[in-house]
């Protein structure tokens, strides 16, 4: 096992290597390389690359496994750790296939937390956004005056924005509704934590104890969650669901109206 902790070296072109548990992981070209420390030799950083050498027979050349584009500290520090958790090699034990012992498989892609997921959908929204700008002012140069560009900026500048944030914000926005109704309520405790003053702690029909935050300073909240994900939690009295139905409805409307605009830019005249 390691003795000291081995960092997890990410490279060019989405791959990585890793320690998990007494093996190595390499990760790249949608390939799982997994080496068990027992196959490795001789772990070499230089600079942002990083060679991992394997043991072999005698008379043959050693398999190398090597990654590039990582950090330079990064890749001193992994070498480091590796040798010291390598297994020490029994004197005069018979050469070893290291190659041999290394598992290649496809690899599974990890699923997204939720920050990641909410990241790429704005990041698509972005980009979506920006095309059809742009592709609506290449229109609108040839069908009107090219001065209406202008025009076309400010109400896609408005109206995607707007409809953006309400696409995100409104499933967050319907759980306040849906859940009370339809989801399982419950009690949560505060949890009386110096570190997370806002910390409420409630448990699901498994037994497993799930967090919830909330500001309200009370010693207990109802709230209600989601039977097929207990992690989806609102406040069961639906606080200040009617002022964030009343904010989604005003940006609605506001990227509705932007939005048509937009859409009518080829049409009008100077």
């Amino acid at each position: 096992m390691p003795i000291t902790p081995i960092p997890v070296l990410r490279g060019a072109r989405r791959t990585d290597l890793r320690a998990d548990g007494d093996e190595l992981v390499l990760r790249r070209a949608g390939r799982e390389h997994r080496i068990p420390f027992e196959a490795v030799d001789l772990v070499h950083a230089e600079r942002r690359a990083v060679e991992v050498r394997l043991r072999a027979t005698e008379g043959s050349a050693p398999a190398v496994y090597r990654i590039e584009g990582v950090s330079a500290a990064a890749a001193t520090a992994f070498a480091r750790a590796v040798h010291s958790a390598l297994p020490p090699i029994p004197g005069g034990a018979a050469a070893v296939d290291g190659a041999a012992l290394v598992t290649t498989r496809a690899a599974e892609r990890e699923p997204l937390t939720p920050r990641e997921e909410f990241g790429r959908r704005v990041k698509r929204m972005v980009w979506t956004s920006l095309l059809a700008i742009v592709a609506m002012s290449v229109v609108v140069s040839f069908a009107t005056h090219p001065i209406m560009m202008i025009f076309v900026w400010i109400t896609g500048g408005v109206g995607f924005p707007f409809a953006g944030a309400v696409l995100l914000l409104l499933p967050k926005a319907a759980e306040r509704w849906r859940l009370p109704r339809h989801g399982i309520t419950v009690t949560a405790e505060y949890a009386h934590s110096a570190a997370e003053p806002t910390l409420y702690l409630y448990g699901d029909l498994e037994g497993n104890t799930r967090t919830y935050f909330d500001t309200s300073g009370r010693l207990r909240l109802e709230v209600s969650y989601d039977p097929q994900d207990p992690g989806r939690v609102v406040r069961a009295d639906g606080k200040g669901r009617w002022l964030e139905a009343t904010v989604l409805t005003a940006a609605a409307a506001i990227a509705a109206l932007a939005l048509l605009a937009f859409l009518a830019t080829p049409f009008m005249s100077v």
